[in-house]
């Protein structure tokens, strides 16, 4: 018997192409739960498609059964677990993503007002059981208002995107960024004295002007921030402390060399 009669008796060759299918697709879902467990994202996926193709699986099946058609019953039983797993992690997400939003200025990303008025408050009061001191940063970006004059307000978004990205990835999980207005910015920095706070402005004051956008084809700008300072050693309390912040940031003129002010 040559290779032609084996593949081809019985259809045998079409039942491995059959398998093949079968095995793709259950790897297909495989693969698409493993993406969004790591991701934690569902952005990209419907909860109603997945929705009404869990219950054609169910349908399918069932149609099976009542044909006596058993291969239909197999496949239709076997790829029904993985999409009604996806299915849930979908509406999992879904759920964590809006309330992560909700939390987020939708143009930077970083915590918006509510949030951090809201949290900080109870991270300061937290600090000071502990007999630490706390501090607020309020951050200026510079030169956005003379970008968006110049290269339009698309270009100087992406100057606060970058800027926002960047004090975030440079302070702890336990420190919150946040927008405030426009270019304006502040930090709540946690377990922080004096000292350690004006290290932290000056480290992100410096480390920004490594960080560049394009402007057009021929020019980049750099981050470049101006920052307020004050601790709980100069005020009692979260507004009290933005209050101090936000007059030295005030202080600050182009003049200074220095962009870091603390409150005093």
């Amino acid at each position: 018997m040559n290779i032609d009669e084996i593949l081809f008796s019985d259809n045998t060759l079409f039942n491995y192409i059959g398998y093949a299918a079968a095995l793709a697709t259950i790897l297909t879902f495989i693969i698409q739960i493993i993406k969004i467990i790591e991701s934690k994202k569902v952005t990209n996926l419907s909860s109603y498609m997945y929705t009404i193709y869990t219950l054609s699986l169910i349908c399918w099946a069932t149609y099976g059964i009542f044909i006596e058609n058993w291969l239909i019953v197999a496949a239709n039983l076997i790829a029904f677990p993985f999409t009604f797993t996806i299915l849930l992690l979908i509406l999992y997400y879904d759920a964590e993503d809006k309330i992560e939003r909700a939390r987020r200025d939708p143009l930077t990303y970083v915590f918006n007002r509510q949030y951090f008025e809201q949290t900080v408050p109870v991270k300061i009061a937290k600090d000071k059981a502990n007999k630490q001191d706390s501090a607020i940063l309020m951050v200026e970006v510079n030169e956005y208002n003379e970008i968006k004059k110049m290269y339009g307000e698309k270009v100087a978004n992406k100057l606060l995107k970058t800027a926002g990205k960047f004090m975030e990835k440079n302070l702890r999980e336990s420190d919150v960024v946040a927008r405030l207005d426009k270019n304006l910015f502040v930090a709540y920095l946690s377990e922080a004295n004096g000292k350690s706070a004006e290290s932290v402005a000056k480290r992100l004051s410096k480390d920004a002007e490594n960080v560049k956008i394009r402007l057009d084809r021929n020019n980049e700008q750099n981050v470049d921030l101006s920052i307020g300072l004050c601790t709980t050693q100069k005020a009692d309390d979260m507004q009290g402390m933005m209050v101090k912040a936000q007059e030295a940031l005030q202080e600050i003129t182009t003049k200074n060399r220095t962009k870091i002010k603390i409150a005093k």
